[in-house]
């Protein structure tokens, strides 16, 4: 995966994994245009298949969906340090050395979310460079795994997209603490 892919990739999946808002539904085309200009084609047919089983729901739907998903299930949350613990003072400490590390690397993530917000890690790694990138993911690999694993258990049509964030992990040099 080349550096163009890397970051389309990667913004595509922070794109993808956040709310489908009215205004995501708006960029929805862009974003397809995109992905469609990715070359490697396993990350690419991962992300269309996601939209296109996605376009099968009213916008309603997605929405319930996607707040049924991440927002009520503590299993399956985007905030990967809660897999670690939870709501417990060590995350605290994980946060701001993820914040840190951040911004050390020049990205200035939004205040509105919280630094291990997966959308804004994915956003982070679309930017930075691989090793910092694959740095950050190693260190919460197996937090993922367990998310893959429960949308996958759960049938989730976000399944694929942790599937393929597994792909472009594994291609800037991640290694998976457990394998499929």
């Amino acid at each position: 995966m080349d550096a163009t892919d890397k970051q389309a990739v990667f913004a595509a999946l922070s794109y993808l994994l956040s709310y489908p808002d009215e205004q995501w539904r708006k960029e929805r085309s862009e974003w397809q245009t995109m992905i469609n200009q990715i070359q490697h084609q396993q990350l690419k047919e991962k992300l269309l298949s996601f939209m296109e089983e996605a376009a099968l729901y009213s916008p309603e739907e997605l929405i319930e969906t996607y707040v049924y998903t991440f927002d009520f299930g503590k299993k399956t949350n985007l905030y990967v340090t809660y897999f670690n613990s939870g709501e417990q003072r060590e995350r605290g400490i994980e946060l701001l050395q993820l914040k840190d590390l951040y911004q050390q690397s020049g990205f200035q993530p939004t205040e509105k979310e919280l630094p291990d917000y997966l959308p804004l890690m994915l956003e982070f790694a679309a930017l930075a460079d691989r090793d910092q990138a694959a740095a950050v993911f190693q260190k919460y690999a197996g937090n993922l795994e367990e998310l893959r694993l429960q949308l996958s258990e759960n049938e989730s049509i976000y399944a694929a997209l942790l599937d393929g964030l597994f792909i472009g992990l594994a291609e800037i040099g991640v290694e998976r603490t457990v394998q499929p």
